[in-house]
């Protein structure tokens, strides 16, 4: 998928895959009933990410898959989405390095923190290649158009 943000002269491109990778393992995380290993990720965050994920099945949808999408996104609410994202994988690394954690956690537990975290990274990449924005996104205003891109 293809972000861009005119005003800004930013283009960013981002995997849909990984991005569905992150919202699944976000729920999942985010829905355990073991407090030990709960994250609590904003509702702001789930619907930004929700949202940039529906733009894209709507583009896919259309006669023509590579139209720019004719809602545009908030960039403020989407650095802020990645911000905390970043935030949350940090904390969630720290706590998997802890002596004896991943003993306390169940497989499915630590499948889902090893998802969110590989996820993350492979979108923290993508964001930061080729010179883009490094996190925490600050100053981020402005519209984003949403695109697909095949073959990258």
């Amino acid at each position: 998928m293809h972000l861009e943000v005119q005003q800004q002269e930013l283009y960013l491109w981002l995997g849909w895959a990984p991005l569905a990778e992150l919202m699944e393992a976000m729920t999942e995380l985010s829905t355990t009933p073991n407090t030990f290993v709960r994250f609590t990720f904003s509702e702001s965050t789930f619907e930004s990410l929700g949202e940039l994920l529906a733009r894209v099945e709507e583009c896919h949808a259309t006669p023509d898959p590579y139209r720019t999408h004719p809602r545009q996104l908030s960039m403020e609410r989407l650095a802020s989405a990645a911000n905390e994202l970043h935030q949350q994988a940090q904390l969630l690394q720290n706590r998997l390095a802890e002596p004896g954690v991943t003993h306390a956690l169940s497989i499915q537990k630590e499948v889902a923190s090893r998802a969110f975290l590989d996820a993350w990274a492979t979108i923290h990449r993508q964001l930061s290649s080729g010179g883009g924005p490094r996190l925490p996104l600050v100053g981020c205003t402005g519209q984003a158009d949403v695109s697909l891109e095949w073959g990258w």
